[in-house]
Protein backbone atom coordinates (compact mmCIF):
# COMPACT_ATOMS: atom_id res chain seq x y z
CA UNK A 1 0.00 0.00 0.00
CA UNK A 2 0.87 3.21 -0.86
CA UNK A 3 0.38 5.89 1.67
CA UNK A 4 -0.43 9.40 1.51
CA UNK A 5 2.97 11.50 2.45
CA UNK A 6 1.86 14.75 4.25
CA UNK A 7 4.74 17.26 4.66
CA UNK A 8 4.13 19.58 7.64
CA UNK A 9 7.08 21.61 6.94
CA UNK A 10 9.00 23.75 9.40
CA UNK A 11 7.51 24.54 13.36
CA UNK A 12 8.15 28.30 11.93
CA UNK A 13 5.65 27.82 8.80
CA UNK A 14 3.33 25.81 10.89
CA UNK A 15 2.95 28.78 13.16
CA UNK A 16 2.80 31.13 9.96
CA UNK A 17 -0.04 28.91 8.89
CA UNK A 18 -1.88 28.73 12.19
CA UNK A 19 -1.64 32.40 12.47
CA UNK A 20 -2.46 33.52 8.99
CA UNK A 21 -5.86 31.25 9.40
CA UNK A 22 -6.90 33.14 12.69
CA UNK A 23 -6.25 36.35 10.75
CA UNK A 24 -8.47 35.27 8.22
CA UNK A 25 -10.90 34.43 10.30
CA UNK A 26 -10.94 37.25 12.12
CA UNK A 27 -11.06 39.50 8.50
CA UNK A 28 -13.95 37.22 7.77
CA UNK A 29 -15.89 37.99 11.04
CA UNK A 30 -14.83 41.77 10.76
CA UNK A 31 -16.06 41.86 6.77
CA UNK A 32 -19.44 39.96 8.25
CA UNK A 33 -19.63 42.66 10.64
CA UNK A 34 -19.59 45.12 8.23
CA UNK A 35 -22.36 43.41 5.88
CA UNK A 36 -24.69 42.70 9.04
CA UNK A 37 -24.37 46.75 10.73
CA UNK A 38 -24.98 48.34 7.07
CA UNK A 39 -28.44 46.12 6.85
CA UNK A 40 -28.75 47.77 10.55
CA UNK A 41 -28.94 50.87 8.95
CA UNK A 42 -32.59 50.42 7.64
CA UNK A 43 -35.02 52.63 8.92
CA UNK A 44 -37.15 51.66 11.62
CA UNK A 45 -41.10 53.51 12.96
CA UNK A 46 -40.77 56.75 14.23
CA UNK A 47 -42.30 57.29 17.45
CA UNK A 48 -43.50 60.94 15.90
CA UNK A 49 -44.94 59.53 13.13
CA UNK A 50 -46.70 56.95 14.97
CA UNK A 51 -48.05 59.49 17.37
CA UNK A 52 -49.31 61.88 14.69
CA UNK A 53 -50.98 58.94 13.09
CA UNK A 54 -52.91 57.40 16.06
CA UNK A 55 -53.19 60.99 18.24
CA UNK A 56 -56.11 63.69 17.64
CA UNK A 57 -53.85 66.37 15.77
CA UNK A 58 -55.83 69.22 17.77
CA UNK A 59 -53.82 67.64 20.83
CA UNK A 60 -50.71 67.52 19.64
CA UNK A 61 -50.79 71.22 18.03
CA UNK A 62 -52.14 72.18 21.12
CA UNK A 63 -49.40 70.66 23.02
CA UNK A 64 -46.78 72.79 20.86
CA UNK A 65 -49.04 76.00 20.82
CA UNK A 66 -49.06 75.99 24.30
CA UNK A 67 -45.56 75.26 25.18
CA UNK A 68 -45.14 78.07 22.81
CA UNK A 69 -47.04 80.67 24.24
CA UNK A 70 -46.12 79.25 28.59
CA UNK A 71 -42.40 79.40 27.18
CA UNK A 72 -42.73 83.31 26.00
CA UNK A 73 -44.79 84.11 28.88
CA UNK A 74 -42.16 82.92 31.14
CA UNK A 75 -39.56 84.76 28.83
CA UNK A 76 -41.51 88.07 28.77
CA UNK A 77 -41.92 88.03 33.09
CA UNK A 78 -38.61 87.94 33.50
CA UNK A 79 -37.90 90.69 31.07
CA UNK A 80 -40.29 92.91 33.23
CA UNK A 81 -38.09 91.59 35.93
CA UNK A 82 -34.84 92.52 34.94
CA UNK A 83 -36.85 96.39 34.19
CA UNK A 84 -37.89 96.58 37.80
CA UNK A 85 -34.41 95.95 39.01
CA UNK A 86 -33.42 98.60 36.76
CA UNK A 87 -36.27 101.17 38.30
CA UNK A 88 -35.56 100.18 41.60
CA UNK A 89 -31.97 101.15 41.22
CA UNK A 90 -33.19 104.06 39.52
CA UNK A 91 -35.04 104.89 42.60
CA UNK A 92 -32.83 104.01 45.22
CA UNK A 93 -30.15 106.56 44.09
CA UNK A 94 -32.98 108.98 43.46
CA UNK A 95 -33.97 108.95 46.97
CA UNK A 96 -30.21 109.42 47.71
CA UNK A 97 -30.07 112.18 45.91
CA UNK A 98 -33.24 113.68 47.49
CA UNK A 99 -32.26 113.11 50.69
CA UNK A 100 -28.72 114.61 50.59
CA UNK A 101 -30.28 117.98 49.33
CA UNK A 102 -32.70 117.66 52.09
CA UNK A 103 -30.05 117.10 54.15
CA UNK A 104 -27.90 120.15 53.09
CA UNK A 105 -31.33 122.57 53.09
CA UNK A 106 -31.55 121.55 56.61
CA UNK A 107 -28.29 122.76 57.34
CA UNK A 108 -28.44 126.23 55.20
CA UNK A 109 -31.37 126.38 57.36
CA UNK A 110 -30.11 126.04 60.41
CA UNK A 111 -27.32 128.61 59.12
CA UNK A 112 -30.18 131.18 58.12
CA UNK A 113 -28.72 130.36 54.18
CA UNK A 114 -31.04 130.54 51.78
CA UNK A 115 -30.77 127.19 49.43
CA UNK A 116 -29.76 128.27 45.95
CA UNK A 117 -32.16 127.94 42.59
CA UNK A 118 -29.77 124.61 41.44
CA UNK A 119 -30.13 122.83 44.34
CA UNK A 120 -33.72 123.40 44.73
CA UNK A 121 -33.85 122.61 40.50
CA UNK A 122 -32.21 119.14 41.70
CA UNK A 123 -33.97 118.53 44.50
CA UNK A 124 -37.18 118.83 42.26
CA UNK A 125 -35.72 116.92 38.95
CA UNK A 126 -35.01 114.14 41.92
CA UNK A 127 -38.49 114.07 43.16
CA UNK A 128 -39.69 114.17 39.59
CA UNK A 129 -37.81 111.49 38.63
CA UNK A 130 -37.63 109.09 41.68
CA UNK A 131 -41.93 109.65 41.60
CA UNK A 132 -41.95 108.48 37.83
CA UNK A 133 -40.02 105.63 38.58
CA UNK A 134 -42.20 104.69 41.17
CA UNK A 135 -45.25 105.18 38.90
CA UNK A 136 -43.25 102.85 35.89
CA UNK A 137 -42.46 100.08 39.04
CA UNK A 138 -46.64 99.97 39.90
CA UNK A 139 -47.54 99.46 36.10
CA UNK A 140 -44.78 96.69 35.16
CA UNK A 141 -46.45 95.36 38.53
CA UNK A 142 -49.41 95.06 36.87
CA UNK A 143 -48.44 93.34 33.94
CA UNK A 144 -46.24 90.80 35.56
CA UNK A 145 -49.71 89.92 37.89
CA UNK A 146 -51.39 90.19 34.11
CA UNK A 147 -48.84 87.57 32.70
CA UNK A 148 -48.49 85.53 35.94
CA UNK A 149 -52.32 85.45 35.69
CA UNK A 150 -52.27 84.26 31.84
CA UNK A 151 -49.08 81.97 32.72
CA UNK A 152 -51.24 80.41 35.68
CA UNK A 153 -54.25 79.88 32.63
CA UNK A 154 -51.64 78.35 30.44
CA UNK A 155 -50.24 75.60 32.84
CA UNK A 156 -53.42 74.32 33.87
CA UNK A 157 -54.96 74.17 30.16
CA UNK A 158 -51.39 72.54 29.55
CA UNK A 159 -51.87 69.75 32.23
CA UNK A 160 -54.90 68.64 30.86
CA UNK A 161 -53.89 68.95 27.96
CA UNK A 162 -51.29 66.68 28.72
CA UNK A 163 -53.90 64.74 30.33
CA UNK A 164 -55.60 63.36 27.55
CA UNK A 165 -51.97 63.23 25.68
CA UNK A 166 -51.09 60.23 28.38
CA UNK A 167 -53.94 58.82 27.91
CA UNK A 168 -53.90 59.21 24.04
CA UNK A 169 -50.27 58.10 24.27
CA UNK A 170 -50.80 54.53 25.40
CA UNK A 171 -52.21 52.86 22.48
CA UNK A 172 -49.71 54.90 20.40
CA UNK A 173 -46.36 53.49 22.50
CA UNK A 174 -47.93 50.00 22.16
CA UNK A 175 -48.57 50.42 18.19
CA UNK A 176 -44.85 51.99 18.57
CA UNK A 177 -43.08 48.50 20.34
CA UNK A 178 -45.15 46.28 17.90
CA UNK A 179 -43.72 48.13 14.59
CA UNK A 180 -40.33 48.24 16.54
CA UNK A 181 -40.45 44.46 17.37
CA UNK A 182 -41.76 43.44 13.82
CA UNK A 183 -38.69 45.81 12.53
CA UNK A 184 -36.22 43.77 14.62
CA UNK A 185 -37.47 40.74 13.56
CA UNK A 186 -37.35 41.45 9.63
CA UNK A 187 -33.71 43.01 10.30
CA UNK A 188 -32.97 39.66 11.92
CA UNK A 189 -34.28 37.82 9.01
CA UNK A 190 -32.66 40.14 6.25
CA UNK A 191 -29.22 39.13 8.49
CA UNK A 192 -30.06 35.74 8.52
CA UNK A 193 -30.63 35.59 5.17
CA UNK A 194 -27.31 36.61 4.10
CA UNK A 195 -25.26 34.41 7.00
CA UNK A 196 -27.02 31.27 7.07
CA UNK A 197 -27.07 30.33 3.93
CA UNK A 198 -23.02 31.38 3.88
CA UNK A 199 -22.70 29.07 6.89
CA UNK A 200 -24.34 26.54 5.17
CA UNK A 201 -22.51 26.43 1.90
CA UNK A 202 -19.15 27.43 4.22
CA UNK A 203 -20.38 24.03 6.26
CA UNK A 204 -20.80 21.79 3.07
CA UNK A 205 -17.54 22.90 1.53
CA UNK A 206 -16.18 22.32 4.42
CA UNK A 207 -17.20 18.32 4.65
CA UNK A 208 -16.71 17.99 1.55
CA UNK A 209 -12.82 18.81 1.44
CA UNK A 210 -12.27 18.47 4.81
CA UNK A 211 -9.18 16.24 4.56
CA UNK A 212 -7.84 18.57 1.64
CA UNK A 213 -4.53 21.18 1.76
CA UNK A 214 -7.19 24.35 2.27
CA UNK A 215 -9.44 22.77 4.69
CA UNK A 216 -8.03 24.82 7.64
CA UNK A 217 -9.11 27.79 5.74
CA UNK A 218 -12.89 26.61 5.25
CA UNK A 219 -13.03 26.21 8.89
CA UNK A 220 -11.80 29.52 9.93
CA UNK A 221 -14.71 30.76 7.59
CA UNK A 222 -17.30 28.42 8.99
CA UNK A 223 -16.09 29.82 12.90
CA UNK A 224 -16.33 32.78 11.92
CA UNK A 225 -19.74 32.82 10.34
CA UNK A 226 -21.38 30.93 13.40
CA UNK A 227 -19.92 33.33 15.78
CA UNK A 228 -21.72 35.90 13.58
CA UNK A 229 -24.79 34.06 13.41
CA UNK A 230 -25.24 33.53 16.94
CA UNK A 231 -24.14 36.99 18.03
CA UNK A 232 -26.96 38.28 15.48
CA UNK A 233 -29.46 35.52 17.09
CA UNK A 234 -28.85 36.75 20.50
CA UNK A 235 -29.13 40.86 19.49
CA UNK A 236 -32.34 40.16 17.69
CA UNK A 237 -34.12 37.19 19.26
CA UNK A 238 -36.11 37.50 22.84
CA UNK A 239 -34.13 35.68 25.48
CA UNK A 240 -36.46 33.33 26.11
CA UNK A 241 -36.42 32.02 22.69
CA UNK A 242 -32.91 32.23 22.16
CA UNK A 243 -31.74 30.07 24.73
CA UNK A 244 -34.12 27.43 23.35
CA UNK A 245 -32.56 27.91 20.02
CA UNK A 246 -28.65 27.63 21.51
CA UNK A 247 -29.60 24.57 23.46
CA UNK A 248 -31.26 22.76 21.05
CA UNK A 249 -28.28 23.47 18.51
CA UNK A 250 -25.76 22.38 20.86
CA UNK A 251 -27.91 19.50 21.44
CA UNK A 252 -27.93 18.54 17.95
CA UNK A 253 -24.30 19.42 17.64
CA UNK A 254 -22.97 17.48 20.38
CA UNK A 255 -25.00 14.23 18.99
CA UNK A 256 -23.46 14.98 15.95
CA UNK A 257 -19.88 15.09 17.20
CA UNK A 258 -21.18 11.68 19.31
CA UNK A 259 -22.36 9.81 15.94
CA UNK A 260 -19.15 10.56 14.38
CA UNK A 261 -17.02 9.41 17.20
CA UNK A 262 -19.19 6.34 17.23
CA UNK A 263 -18.96 5.60 13.38
CA UNK A 264 -15.20 6.31 13.69
CA UNK A 265 -14.71 3.34 16.12
CA UNK A 266 -17.10 1.03 14.66
CA UNK A 267 -15.71 1.93 11.21
CA UNK A 268 -12.52 3.87 11.60
CA UNK A 269 -10.53 5.17 8.11
CA UNK A 270 -7.21 3.77 7.46
CA UNK A 271 -5.21 6.53 8.58
CA UNK A 272 -6.56 6.58 11.81
CA UNK A 273 -6.34 2.28 12.32
CA UNK A 274 -2.18 3.06 10.92
CA UNK A 275 -2.29 5.68 13.63
CA UNK A 276 -3.52 3.31 16.22
CA UNK A 277 -1.14 0.39 15.22
CA UNK A 278 1.90 2.50 14.93
CA UNK A 279 1.28 3.98 18.38
CA UNK A 280 0.50 0.28 20.17
CA UNK A 281 3.96 -0.89 18.43
CA UNK A 282 6.07 2.08 19.72
CA UNK A 283 4.45 0.48 23.18
CA UNK A 284 5.22 -2.97 22.55
CA UNK A 285 1.49 -3.71 22.81
CA UNK A 286 -0.92 -5.57 20.79
CA UNK A 287 -2.91 -2.74 18.84
CA UNK A 288 -6.23 -4.94 18.75
CA UNK A 289 -6.12 -6.04 22.64
CA UNK A 290 -2.88 -3.81 24.34
CA UNK A 291 -1.72 -7.38 25.24
CA UNK A 292 1.89 -6.89 25.91
CA UNK A 293 4.08 -8.30 22.66
CA UNK A 294 6.56 -10.34 24.42
CA UNK A 295 9.25 -11.58 22.05
CA UNK A 296 12.85 -11.41 22.16
CA UNK A 297 14.72 -9.32 24.66
CA UNK A 298 11.13 -8.35 26.19
CA UNK A 299 10.19 -12.13 26.97
CA UNK A 300 9.87 -12.58 29.68
CA UNK A 301 9.26 -9.31 30.81
CA UNK A 302 6.28 -7.21 32.18
CA UNK A 303 4.63 -3.45 31.45
CA UNK A 304 1.64 -1.75 30.86
CA UNK A 305 0.65 1.58 28.98
CA UNK A 306 1.88 3.68 31.26
CA UNK A 307 5.07 1.57 32.77
CA UNK A 308 6.65 1.33 28.70
CA UNK A 309 8.57 4.39 29.15
CA UNK A 310 10.81 2.34 32.20
CA UNK A 311 11.62 -0.40 29.58
CA UNK A 312 15.03 1.45 29.77
CA UNK A 313 17.68 -1.64 30.85
CA UNK A 314 16.81 -4.46 28.82
CA UNK A 315 18.21 -7.95 29.96
CA UNK A 316 21.74 -8.66 28.84
CA UNK A 317 23.82 -12.16 27.82
CA UNK A 318 20.84 -13.61 27.02
CA UNK A 319 20.79 -15.36 23.80
CA UNK A 320 19.84 -13.93 20.40
CA UNK A 321 17.20 -15.93 19.32
CA UNK A 322 15.96 -15.73 15.38
CA UNK A 323 13.28 -13.28 14.14
CA UNK A 324 10.29 -15.09 14.09
CA UNK A 325 6.41 -14.85 13.35
CA UNK A 326 4.33 -13.80 16.35
CA UNK A 327 0.79 -13.79 17.02
CA UNK A 328 -1.04 -11.63 20.26
CA UNK A 329 -1.84 -15.05 22.56
CA UNK A 330 -4.61 -12.91 23.76
CA UNK A 331 -6.72 -12.07 20.55
CA UNK A 332 -5.25 -14.48 17.71
CA UNK A 333 -3.87 -11.55 15.72
CA UNK A 334 -1.18 -12.46 13.73
CA UNK A 335 1.42 -9.25 14.42
CA UNK A 336 4.86 -10.51 12.59
CA UNK A 337 4.89 -12.50 9.54
CA UNK A 338 7.25 -13.09 6.86
CA UNK A 339 7.40 -10.59 4.40
CA UNK A 340 6.22 -11.98 0.92
CA UNK A 341 8.84 -10.18 -0.72
CA UNK A 342 12.21 -10.59 1.29
CA UNK A 343 11.22 -13.48 3.93
CA UNK A 344 12.58 -11.36 6.40
CA UNK A 345 9.91 -10.94 9.48
CA UNK A 346 7.81 -7.45 9.50
CA UNK A 347 5.00 -5.97 11.39
CA UNK A 348 2.33 -7.31 9.73
CA UNK A 349 -0.46 -4.36 10.80
CA UNK A 350 2.01 -1.60 9.45
CA UNK A 351 2.03 -0.58 5.53
CA UNK A 352 5.33 -1.34 5.05
CA UNK A 353 8.48 -3.57 5.39
CA UNK A 354 11.74 -2.66 7.73
CA UNK A 355 13.65 -4.81 5.43
CA UNK A 356 12.48 -4.11 1.86
CA UNK A 357 9.75 -1.78 1.92
CA UNK A 358 7.72 -4.08 0.08
CA UNK A 359 4.47 -2.34 0.42
CA UNK A 360 1.08 -4.25 2.15
CA UNK A 361 -2.30 -3.66 0.69
CA UNK A 362 -4.42 -1.43 2.77
CA UNK A 363 -7.47 -3.95 2.22
CA UNK A 364 -5.54 -6.47 4.83
CA UNK A 365 -4.50 -3.90 7.44
CA UNK A 366 -8.41 -2.66 7.14
CA UNK A 367 -9.59 -6.27 7.01
CA UNK A 368 -7.34 -7.06 10.03
CA UNK A 369 -9.25 -4.97 12.22
CA UNK A 370 -12.19 -5.88 10.75
CA UNK A 371 -12.11 -9.08 11.66
CA UNK A 372 -10.93 -8.44 15.22
CA UNK A 373 -12.19 -5.08 16.01
CA UNK A 374 -10.78 -2.49 17.40
CA UNK A 375 -10.01 -3.73 20.84
CA UNK A 376 -8.04 -1.46 23.03
CA UNK A 377 -6.89 2.32 23.28
CA UNK A 378 -3.51 2.08 22.41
Amino acid sequence: MTTARRHSGPWIHRVLVMAGTLLLGLLFYWLLGFVVKDIGTLRGPDRRAVEQELIEAELLANERQLAIEIEDGQRSITDLKKQQAVLRDSADNSEKTMNRLLELQKLNLQKEVAPSEVEQRALGESQQLFLANQRQYQTINQEVAALTDRLRELEGRQRENNRQLQAARVPAAREYEDRARRHQWKLAAFKLAVLVPLLGAVVFLALRWRGSLYAPLLFALGLATLAKVLLVMHEHFPRVYFKYILIVASLALVVRVLVYLLRMVAYPRPDWLLKQYREAYERFLCPICAYPIRRGPLRYLFWTRRTVKRLRHLPEGQPAEPEAPYVCPMCGTALFEPCPECQAVRHALLPSCSRCGAQKPAVQLVGVNGANGTGGDA
